[in-house]
């Protein structure tokens, strides 16, 4: 195979914080993923330092109560994460009004998806934002850019509701570039966000991504979007061995790290420890979000 050479103008764009072109990311989509990966580092590095920042998240059902057992797991978190919402918007913030009564108010209570409660047309978007502000809500959890529209992300902003991310839901068929592009339009319109997360929450089963897909799009996240200076991989969902390799491609958070370590897996193997060795050994500093 044939490798490509960045062009040198787009790489100095890049590392001048430029808006490249989607031709020009298209162009970079084409190189080879090691040379891609090392410019990415190199932004990366000039962008943001050598910190990743990482966040231990208790996820929770809105079916089910804050019972004891899960309230003995939230002084190790850095945040109490909603899944998804009740059946109706009074159900909602019904838990979420006992959710926060439980927490006390020094605990970050974040949840859902913007998609979800879009889909769920409960009225106008911006009452609901607003009604699950009231109830105790601090954060949307994500807003996928595939599925919402830059001003559905601006209402989460004007309800008084942080967004802890940009997501995507599942890679369109126009590809990565196009991809960008939706979130580069969301960013654009909301400079209050700084966070995006690239890779698929849902896989296409004809087409299911690899590991050298999910890293190039990482890099041309890092690239593309010099607003989003958070680039997030879902711990949970990607594992370690992904999220080490996207680490030295131009990510610097860690999302879902789970809340307790599992003792039957020794304390090298506990989820905090394996966290932080992963981040050391990719060259970075760790540097958690919430309790330490």
């Amino acid at each position: 195979m044939i490798e490509i050479e960045i062009n040198t103008a787009i790489a100095g764009r890049a590392r001048g914080d430029e808006r490249l072109t989607a031709a020009e990311l298209a162009e970079l989509d084409t190189v080879d993923v090691l040379s891609l990966g090392m410019l990415a580092d190199e932004v990366r590095r000039a962008r943001v330092g050598d910190s990743v920042t990482y966040v231990r998240v208790l996820d929770v059902a809105a079916a089910t109560p804050l019972d004891e057992r899960l309230k003995t797991l939230v002084a190790s978190c850095g945040e109490v994460r909603v899944a998804a919402p009740a059946e109706t918007r009074g159900a909602t913030v019904e838990f979420l009004h006992r959710t926060r009564a439980s927490l006390g108010a020094g605990v970050r209570l974040t949840g859902f998806s913007l998609a979800d409660l879009v889909a769920r047309q409960w009225g106008p978007l911006a009452e609901t934002l607003r009604a699950l502000k009231a109830a105790g809500l601090d954060a949307i959890a994500e807003a996928p850019v595939d599925l919402v529209s830059p001003d559905e992300v601006a209402a989460v902003h004007s309800a008084g509701l942080d967004l802890g991310t940009l997501s995507v839901q599942r890679l369109p068929d126009a590809g990565r570039v196009a991809i960008l592009e939706r979130a580069r339009a969301c960013l654009e319109a909301n400079p209050h966000v700084t966070s995006f997360s690239p890779l698929a929450r849902e896989q296409s089963v004809a087409t299911p991504t690899t590991g050298y897909n999910d890293v190039r799009l990482v890099a041309l996240a890092r690239l593309g979007l010099p607003e989003a200076r958070t680039i997030s991989i879902d711990w949970q969902q990607y594992g370690p061995k992904l999220a080490q390799v996207a680490l030295t491609f131009g990510a610097n958070h860690l999302d879902r790290v789970a809340p307790v370590d599992d003792p039957a897996l020794g304390w090298r193997r506990a989820s905090v420890e394996e966290v932080r060795r992963n981040i050391e050994a990719a060259g970075f500093t760790p540097v958690e979000q919430g309790p330490a």
